[in-house]
């Protein structure tokens, strides 16, 4: 901020609220009875009779509190409509906001908002981030278009003066923020408002001052009223005190900028410093399973409501609303902020474990029959369709991305006696591809009635391809440019050679003009000694890793080695295990080792190069044993650079390397570690070539010497260790000792992460194909896209039927950081199209001129825009 702040008489806005917490150190039951039973039933009454005012955060708590107690939900219900308790926040659950996927988010902020606004009948102007760890660069796009005009937060800030300022996100999208310097408990403590005022004055933008007045699950201070009051009369001259709501904050903060005409500090990108406050980089790799399973989720029911969606517009099918939001609930608890990081305690994870049957239940049956409604449709319907081929098939293959996919994909067939004999290929129209039989089973005529195939299919975007099975070769293409082959322990295809090491298991990849690009796969273990929200190691080298660097006693061993082949792809198996202890252990290099001892690690790594696909795919299993220690794989490169990017919502950012190395000339809060989230990919290039490392739920990542390292998990018998950041409460399903499997893929490439298109080729990557045997004689369509959008740098996000009416939601956005034309092509013309807000409602901040041409829409976006769209058939 360029002006500085006029003397004079501040305003003090005391906020009293507590912060609830789902779970962490207490059970979900727990928290419900603190937080209804022993805080709101007192602050209703509060509220009630006299002019005491409280913050309220989340929706999930008041849903549960009007099945509950009704007659305190009815007290605060009235509360709420007249002012004197404000929703702040207002999400389904305050989420976290670096490791779910964007559209994740988004939905938090959309149950939450929809609720108040039913129940209440008002609006959530503030976003009060009190406890995220960390504020990813697309959330003030986010909360603007989700109706937020003002953001408070607790965690990440960049800068410590001024703490009002102008948060700018990805796309230029500025919000007005207001950072806690002294966190949510300034006001906490009623006999040291004088030097919390104090040190607010020096930091703020403005004479207005927000001090908020709490903490997790602390109950209110009805004794606050008083201290106020006393407050006025001794000290009101010089700063006046109000017991207040944040919007009274902000709405005067906003008056005094806009009457003085004062020019705010901008920041831009996302907050995620430990510099002032803790972001807890390290609890990315906390209880990985949450990790996984959140993303794994997330892209299941994304997918699934993408299909369900076009089945009922095309096909007129009921939507599954209910099954729906139902499944959402689940994946917003899990992206809770104490849940996806796993930062609680051991019995606060038992109700997730649980969400693991009923989506590999429910939604698989439901995407299955979602998928055999639009496959018996499009049968039935192929009359109104007579400029697509048609014809008999026996798969169907079909992709949720939104630009055509050539991806691998694996499928279980059953056969009647005497139907098939033998799968050598797949045909569609004109075109005939390779299979791989993976397993099969016969029957007694040798007639097959299973087998398990895996092939490399051509999908539409957002559609389905039709292919028959061949039980004779395929035809081969004269001038087909794709080739596998191997020689000796040397793999290659026309994009790249691979290397095997039998000795070590490692491969290294080589582009180009027979340049090493890395050296790839390899496991690192690691010393820790820290909890559930920090890494720590006393030893400044590992405790082994796989090319023999660390501690002398240990050693990893492979056991066993063998390359399986196909026509599609060469799959390099390597068995693994760790022992903690050989001998000898000393001049070892010239004593080979005779006896092994403490295995604490069995490993299993299938590396995957196709014939066709310009990634390599690691599958890793892990049966960890080992406690307190850390394990890491690493990718070894020789290229240098100062930053590398990593995915993010709805984007990309960068981030810098070697921050292990980096020791700040004045305190920081929470050091550098070096190590940072990422969402599905990160990108390590020196301009000229580079590589794209992607993951599914492995979000820990780490680039220091030219190495790409990426977390699999640490073992931490505490919460917090030293009582800092939570209780010392011992945690020992955090040791992780249980099985393990992580799969992860590298693409190397020319140029930048731009021209490698990262972002398609991890969300391909990460969004598999889906493929169903049809039964029957059905004709369908040899191939149809229902949606696509081009050009290939905007991608879709969600599409879904509207919350209220008959329309269909579509939001995409842009991910290279360029203006670009994008140009949409529906399943059928529509007769209305309005761009529309993150709610779903017209919004004249979000407005954009359209071209609509039959099928097609027509729309400028800017850089790293995110675009909702209503369409009305």
């Amino acid at each position: 901020m360029t002006n500085e702040k006029e003397e004079g008489k501040d305003t003090i806005y005391l906020v009293p609220h507590t912060h609830y917490d789902a779970i962490w150190v207490f059970t979900k039951e727990d928290y419900f009875y603190i937080n209804m039973v022993s805080i709101l039933k007192e602050v209703a009454e509060l509220v009630e009779n006299t002019d005491y005012k409280f913050l309220i955060e989340q929706t999930f708590l008041l849903e549960e509190m009007e099945k509950r107690y009704p007659e305190v939900f009815s007290k605060i219900a009235k509360g709420i409509k007249e002012g004197a308790i404000e929703i702040a926040d207002g999400e389904y659950l305050m989420a976290d906001t670096m490791l779910p996927d964007g559209e994740t988010l988004i939905r938090e902020i959309l149950f939450g908002k929809r609720y108040v606004k039913e129940k209440f009948g008002v609006d959530v102007p503030v976003m009060w981030q009190a406890d995220s760890f960390g504020l990813n660069a697309q959330l003030p796009q986010i909360y603007k278009k989700s109706g937020y005009r003002y953001v408070a937060f607790r965690r990440g800030a960049t800068k410590r003066k001024p703490s009002e300022f102008l948060w700018e996100g990805l796309d230029g999208t500025k919000i007005l923020a207001h950072w806690m310097p002294l966190g949510y408990r300034a006001g906490l403590d009623l006999t040291k408002l004088d030097e919390s005022y104090e040190k607010l004055k020096a930091l703020a933008a403005t004479s207005h001052i927000l001090m908020p007045s709490g903490s997790g699950v602390t109950m209110p201070q009805p004794e606050t009223l008083e201290v106020v009051r006393e407050w006025n009369e001794k000290k009101g001259e010089v700063a006046e005190m109000k017991i207040a709501t944040p919007i009274e904050f902000f709405e005067a903060l906003k008056r005094e900028i806009e009457e003085k005409k004062l020019k705010m500090d901008v920041r831009k990108g996302e907050m995620y410093s430990g510099k002032y406050s803790e972001v807890f980089p390290n609890c990315c790799s906390s209880r990985m399973w949450l990790k996984q399973e959140l993303c794994e989720y997330e892209g299941w029911l994304i997918c699934c409501e993408r299909w369900g969606t076009i089945n009922y517009f095309l096909n007129n099918h009921s939507y599954p609303s209910e099954e729906t939001r139902n499944s959402w609930r689940k994946i917003l608890y899990l992206a809770f902020h104490d849940v996806a990081p796993g930062t609680g305690m051991d019995a606060g994870y038992e109700e997730v474990r649980h969400f693991r049957g009923f989506f590999n239940t429910e939604m698989a049956a439901r995407c299955l029959r979602v998928h055999n409604q639009i496959i018996e449709a499009e049968s039935k319907e192929r009359q109104n369709i007579p400029r697509l081929r048609h014809g008999y098939g026996d798969i169907i293959v079909f992709n949720s991305l939104s630009w055509e996919v050539r991806n691998w994909i694996e499928m279980d067939l059953h056969f009647d006696r005497g139907k098939v004999v033998t799968i050598k290929g797949l045909k569609s129209g004109e075109e005939e591809i390779d299979v791989e039989i993976i397993k099969f089973a016969r029957y007694e005529d040798d007639t097959l009635r299973y087998a398990r195939i895996g092939f490399v299919p051509t999908v539409p975007a957002v559609g389905y391809k039709v292919y028959k099975i061949l039980e004779r070769e395929p035809k081969q293409y004269r001038y087909d440019p794709n080739f596998i082959m191997i020689r000796g322990n040397t793999i290659e295809n026309r994009f790249f050679w691979v290397d095997v090491d039998p000795g070590t298991g490692l491969v290294d990849v080589i582009c180009g003009e027979r340049e090493r690009l890395c050296t790839a796969n390899e496991l690192v273990l690691e010393e820790e000694t820290g909890d559930l929200y920090y890494h720590r190691q006393t030893m400044g080298i590992p405790l082994k890793t796989e090319r023999g660097e660390g501690v002398k006693y240990g050693s990893f061993r492979v056991e066993n080695f063998y390359i399986n082949k196909s026509p599609l792809r060469r799959v390099i198996n390597v068995e693994t295990n760790y022992f903690s202890l050989r001998w000898p252990y000393r001049l070892t290099e010239k004593l080979e080792p005779l006896i092994w001892r403490h295995k604490f690690l069995e490993c299993t790594k299938k590396i995957i190069v196709y014939k066709d696909i310009p990634r390599i795919d690691f599958i890793t299993t892990v049966v960890d044993k080992h406690p307190r220690a850390r394990l890491r794989v690493r990718f070894s490169t020789e290229m240098k650079s100062l930053a590398y990017t990593c995915g993010s919502q709805f984007g990309a950012v960068s981030r810098p390397t070697n921050q292990w190395y980096y020791k700040p000339k004045e305190k920081w809060v929470e050091e550098p570690c070096g190590v940072f989230p990422s969402l599905k990919w990160i990108d390590y290039s020196d301009g000229k070539k580079g590589l794209t490392v992607m993951h599914r739920g492995i979000p820990e990542n780490e680039v220091r010497d030219g190495d790409i390292y990426l977390t699999l998990l640490r073992s931490v018998l505490m919460l917090s260790s030293d009582g800092r950041t939570g209780p010392a409460i011992p945690v020992p399903d955090a040791q992780e000792l249980r099985r393990y499997e992580f799969r992860y893929s590298i693409h190397p490439h020319r140029g930048d992460w731009r021209e490698a298109a990262s972002y398609k080729r991890a969300l391909e990557f990460n969004c598999r194909l889906d493929a169903v045997q049809l039964r029957g004689d059905k004709k369908l369509p040899l191939k149809r896209s229902f949606l696509n959008i081009e050009p290939g740098n905007v991608i879709l996000s969600a599409l879904k039927k509207a919350e209220e009416g008959d329309e269909m939601i579509l939001r995409f956005y842009e991910t290279n950081g360029e203006e670009t034309d994008a140009e949409i092509t529906l399943f059928r013309e529509p007769k209305a199209v309005k761009v529309v807000n993150m709610l779903e409602e017209e919004d004249e901040e979000v407005k954009k001129e359209l071209k609509i041409e039959g099928e097609r829409i027509e729309l400028t976006m800017n850089p790293f825009e995110i675009v909702t769209l209503k369409v009305e058939f």
